[in-house]
């Protein structure tokens, strides 16, 4: 199984006849796929437990509000349990977060593992005079296609799906009130503004 594995994954590396071109496309190609590997699995996992998700969202912005009321109403013991419950509430929505955010990059531990046996002590050129690791070549690849990809997820056929549901269902929860609104009359306009 692992000689298969290292056939595939090797292939990208063999594409070009120079040596340090083949590493860059080779590593290129493997951040890409495993972006886009990591992409997926965050996507199905968010849409198996979406509704979890926006539970957890929609009671941290609850409490939330409810502590800036109850600030507003100068009502320091009702502010007190609000803002615990608050507390409570965004620490489990960010851990959440954090879970599923990792979902999204477990390719890339199994990815470094695999190039740590094939080019453990390898220098790769970067400029003249200076040279670089397997991995800061692959961590950094990964970030400039991660960030790349931020806005275009939304134009790809499955992904976007996915991320217009996710918009939905974000313009849907009730707006977190900032605390820069303290004092000032809420808009009738706003749609989040009657739901605490």
């Amino acid at each position: 199984m692992f000689n298969i594995l290292d056939a595939i994954l090797i292939a990208p590396y063999r594409l070009l006849p120079n040596a340090t071109a083949g590493f860059y496309l080779g590593t290129a190609v493997l951040a890409l796929a495993c972006l886009l590997v990591g992409r997926a699995t965050y996507d199905l996992v968010w849409l198996f437990n979406r509704n979890h998700y926006a539970k957890e969202e929609g009671e941290m912005v609850r409490m939330h509000n409810l502590s800036v009321a109850a600030i507003e109403a100068q009502n320091k013991v009702a502010y007190k349990a609000a803002n615990k419950e608050a507390n409570e509430a965004f620490g489990k929505s960010f851990f959440a977060g954090a879970a599923l955010f990792s979902v999204s990059i477990w390719p890339l531990p199994f990815l470094l593992a695999w190039m740590s046996i094939r080019f453990t002590g390898v220098d790769i050129p970067l400029f003249p005079g200076y040279a670089v690791r397997y991995n800061a070549v692959l961590l950094g690849l990964y970030l400039v296609f991660r960030l790349a990809m931020w806005s275009f997820w939304r134009y790809l056929p499955l992904f976007g799906r996915v991320e217009r549901l996710r918009r939905e269902m974000a313009a849907k929860r009730a707006r977190l009130r900032p605390w820069t609104e303290l004092g000032n009359p809420r808009d009738p306009a706003d749609p989040g503004a009657d739901r605490p």
